[in-house]
């Protein structure tokens, strides 16, 4: 079963309007049709917070949420914060989560659902949204050369596949991700609705329903995974159909010295072995093994706002107090 990551690249028109303004800093909430070509009712439209700094832009940062709804509202802090030290920020929300949910369904769970062909609409979809996002940006001139992307559990995954599909991507920050399909599916907390749709009688022609011949499987395919080209894991008929979704599999064609994984010791949501082999798998990339859990890392995001400008290499002396303000909301009909 193959998967498909490709798009019709075009002149993106928009709606946008400035929803809220800080001291150094503008929000948008923008929203523009949907590139990809087979999107589920409910996700047509893209949707993306930007923070654009007052001043000059001196570099880009992608945030990519987590599977969950409550992440964000703390990744549009970042947003505010970046931005006020001159780093153009946006936040996409994800096809299948928050205020794009399907119809019928419910936040985040196309993602990880046992019915491959749904799972990968979901995930070819939000790499779409991802890449688009960023010829949208392009266009704006609000995509730098000097850019990151920020990829928070769901968000890691994807970036570990944008990050490969697409040159224009200059670091990678993995925070508190994983991978290894088979654990995330069958061992996480997070999974459970997966584990009670198998119990109730779902079958899959690809082993889902049986963890053993599962993990087997992988076991034996992985050697070979881990040599192939991006054309091979994306077209290859010898591979279980999970490795094209599963950042293990686009580990070695990253560039490490551009990528860093920042690991949560006390994370319960992604099992050990799910964050441990995604590391292996990017041998050579910076690693920080922070004592935190996967979501109690959140309030602590100042230290994580301080490295994105290093990765950025924007070190002058007003960085650190405007990460620090306190920042009061204006209205956005004052004028500018």
């Amino acid at each position: 079963m193959k998967i498909d990551f490709s798009y019709r690249k075009k002149q993106i028109v928009s709606n946008s309007g400035y929803i809220f303004k800080g001291r150094y800093y503008r929000c948008s909430y923008i929203r523009f049709p949907t590139l990809y070509k087979r999107p589920e009712p409910g996700t047509e439209t893209v949707e993306l917070y930007n923070f654009q700094p007052k001043s000059e832009i001196r570099a880009s940062l992608m945030i990519l949420h987590g599977l969950g709804n409550s992440n964000i509202k703390f990744l549009l802090w970042m947003g505010k914060q970046l931005a006020s030290v001159g780093i153009n920020t946006s936040v996409l929300i994800l096809p299948g989560i928050y205020t794009r949910v399907e119809n019928g369904s419910a936040s985040g769970v196309s993602y990880l659902h046992p019915h491959i062909p749904r799972m990968y609409k979901f995930w070819e979809h939000a790499v779409v949204d991802s890449l688009s996002t960023i010829d949208f940006l392009e266009q704006k001139k609000l995509w730098k050369k000097n850019n990151c992307v920020l990829g928070y559990c769901l968000g890691g995954m994807l970036s570990a596949i944008i990050s490969v599909l697409d040159t224009r991507v200059y670091q990678t920050i993995f925070m508190t991700s994983g991978g290894h399909l088979p654990s995330i599916l069958m061992q996480s907390r997070t999974t459970r609705f997966f584990r009670k749709i198998i119990e109730s009688g779902f079958k899959s022609e690809y082993h889902l329903h049986d963890k053993n011949r599962l993990f087997e499987i992988y076991e034996e395919q992985l050697p070979s995974v881990k040599k192939m080209s991006l054309h091979e894991i994306l077209n290859s008929e010898e591979i279980h159909p999970l490795f094209r979704i599963d950042p293990l599999s686009y580990s070695h064609l990253l560039n490490k010295s551009k990528t860093t994984f920042i690991d949560a010791l006390f994370d319960t949501t992604l099992p050990f072995q799910s964050r441990r082999l995604l590391y292996k798998e990017m041998e050579g990339a910076k690693r920080y093994i922070i004592p935190i859990g996967h979501v109690t890392w959140l309030p602590f995001e100042y230290l994580l706002a301080r490295y994105i400008t290093h990765k950025v290499h924007i070190y002058d002396k007003n960085v650190a107090k405007r990460l620090l303000i306190k920042e009061v909301i204006e209205d956005p009909l004052d004028e500018f």
